[in-house]
């Protein structure tokens, strides 16, 4: 689906955003407004506002909900930048958009992907013929198959460091010896999945999965691997919003050392800050 929107009355009323602004900053101050997952993303966003090392900006969060394009609003000019993805989606989703306009300009944590199941105990207990859910876009698609190699459900052609993950099928699957099926959803979608009847477990991202109580590091049957893990959640504005000094300040501030510790204390061991040396 694309999405046409150029003005913020207009997106938010078609992409149904919520606005939640963090106090605690003078009105003089440069106001940021940021598009982005409530878990753990927004949070991570509130702690740094209330961490008073935001000296120059402050932050006004929209909450992602329904059928939101983050990346479209943030190109149409309406939030400053946004919050909720990784790099391989991003670069997945200038490649479908024929664009080059997003940027990269802070990385933070990890969300281990994890399998789960609310009817099998062990990986071995899931029987041959299987529906496992996966997420439907390229990119998480992709890394879930993975986590399933890890699993020893299946083989893939490819080691993921060589593949390109935003074209893996099924036709990528070297061996599949339990002949499992897959449906695949959106994300959101995926941990109710798990109290459905024909679905025997789903590899659900760690955001999603946090929402609904579960922990990746506990819960899951497995855990995708963090080291050279290229998946990464970042903070991406626009080319000509990358050198503004409020989104240089935020960038620095979701990359120190204050706020991986906080995301460690936070979040234990089910969200993994990427920066264990920030400064």
């Amino acid at each position: 689906m694309t999405f046409r929107f150029r003005t913020v009355t207009a997106a938010l009323a078609a992409l149904a955003l919520s606005t939640v602004g963090l106090s605690g900053c003078a009105n003089s101050r440069e106001t940021l407004t940021i598009s982005a997952s409530a878990t753990p993303h927004a949070e991570i966003l509130s702690y740094v506002q209330d961490s008073g090392q935001l000296k120059n900006a402050r932050i006004s969060v929209r909450t992602i909900s329904g059928e939101v394009d983050p990346n479209q609003l943030l190109e149409s000019g309406d939030v400053t930048a946004n919050f909720f993805q990784h790099k391989p989606y991003l670069d997945d989703w200038q490649r479908q958009h024929r664009t080059d306009n997003l940027v990269i300009v802070a990385s933070t944590h990890l969300e281990p992907m994890a399998l789960y199941s609310h009817k099998y105990k062990a990986i071995a207990d899931i029987p041959a013929g299987s529906t496992i859910a996966v997420p439907k876009d390229p990119t998480n698609y992709a890394r879930a198959l993975y986590v399933l190699q890890t699993a020893g459900l299946l083989t893939m052609k490819q080691p993921a460091a060589q593949a390109n993950l935003s074209t893996i099928t099924e036709a990528d699957i070297a061996t599949n010896p339990k002949g499992l099926t897959f449906v695949e959803l959106d994300r959101p979608q995926l941990p109710r999945t798990l109290d459905d009847p024909q679905v025997a477990a789903s590899v659900i991202n760690s955001n999603y999965a946090i929402e609904a109580g579960l922990n990746p590091a506990k819960d899951g049957l497995v855990i995708e691997s963090t080291t050279d893990n290229p998946y990464a959640n970042i903070l991406v504005t626009t080319t000509a919003k990358q050198n503004d000094p409020g989104i240089k300040e935020l960038a620095a501030a979701l990359e120190s050392r204050q706020t991986a510790d906080w995301i460690k204390q936070k979040y234990g061991d089910a969200i993994v800050p990427v920066h264990e040396s920030a400064k």
